[in-house]
């Protein structure tokens, strides 16, 4: 049976995805000379999504007699193309966000990343799943694209902005989007977020593994690379995912994304604490309103409890 799960433990779930999700860009500093932000998106996504896939495999065998958690109601071909979607978005992600922020620097790219990623999702939501998201959540993500566009500081050298760069960035809010409107579907119909987001970050892996010969990998063979990919493959993809899947069983897509604006939050002030960056006064008062944003998308509604899936 579903358990009712309060919206806001779910939203504590992806809150704790976000915070996690933000530990990226610093732990990826530290990586050794020559590794490429492509390179360690791919090594991230396909070291964390296999260990992932492989994790859910194991649950999966030994809970099989209990449950029944993949289902087809709209035939398999549709949770076929469901799952290889939400695959390619993770996948998809990693290429593109790193590109953008490669070409107009880490600013710049992950304020058109991030800040475009809720609005994809309510906009895929609302074509697939027909729920259109309501006005508190149009004034949060409102709150926190502000918040992300002051975190981002002036987000300019004085060199013009490069479109390409720019279209890779937006399409990485489009990947994010796609991943968690496509898991939402799998969730809602019945599927346990285990294997959910198993099964999808699994594929994903898979499919970073492919890109890895393509990149300067030769920097995994230092200790410190290791290191460094092992954090962001289990923190930042095996209990990272695993959290927003059970937060997003209770939580409409696009307010999940929004949630996870956690993530430059987190990423700024790691950069103040662990990196000794400064942190002006627009980038706090940018901080100020994500958190406002978060908290407001966490208050209980009518529809606190919920039991869209079963979390357990």
């Amino acid at each position: 049976m579903p358990k009712a799960v309060s919206r806001a433990r779910c939203a504590i779930y992806v809150i704790i995805a976000g915070v996690l999700f933000g530990t990226t860009g610093t732990t990826s500093r530290f990586a050794p000379e020559g590794a490429t932000p492509l390179s360690i998106g791919s090594a991230r996504a396909a070291f964390g999504g296999i260990v992932l896939g492989l994790i859910g495999l194991a649950i999966w065998a030994k809970v099989r007699r209990g449950r029944t958690a993949i289902r087809h109601p709209h035939g398999k071909l549709v949770t076929a193309v469901t799952v290889f979607a939400a695959a390619v978005g993770v996948a998809a992600y990693q290429a593109t966000f790193f590109y953008g922020t490669l070409v107009n620097g880490v600013a710049t790219g992950t304020v058109i990343a991030l800040g475009s990623s809720p609005l994809f999702a309510g906009l895929f939501e609302w074509l697939v799943l027909k729920r259109r998201p309501g006005w508190i959540w149009l004034a949060a993500t409102g709150l926190a694209v502000v918040g992300v566009l002051l975190l981002s500081g002036n987000g300019s050298s004085g060199e013009a902005t490069n479109l390409l760069g720019v279209a890779a960035s937006a399409t990485a809010g489009a990947c994010y989007g796609m991943y968690v409107v496509a898991t939402k579907v799998l969730l809602e119909n019945g599927w346990h977020s285990q294997d959910a987001v198993s099964i999808s970050l699994g594929v994903g892996g898979v499919l970073g593994l492919i890109m890895l010969p393509f990149t300067d990998f030769t920097w995994l063979a230092d200790p410190r690379g290791i290191a460094v990919t092992a954090w962001l493959g289990i923190a930042t993809i095996v209990i990272a995912y695993t959290v927003l899947g059970r937060g997003l069983g209770g939580l409409p897509a696009a307010t999940a994304a929004t949630l996870t604006l956690a993530e430059p939050a987190t990423a700024t002030m790691l950069g103040v604490f662990v990196l000794g960056e400064q942190l002006g006064i627009p980038s706090a008062v940018g901080i100020a309103l994500i958190v406002v944003a978060v908290l407001t998308l966490s208050l209980p509604s009518r529809d606190d409890t919920v039991a869209r899936a079963e979390l357990g």
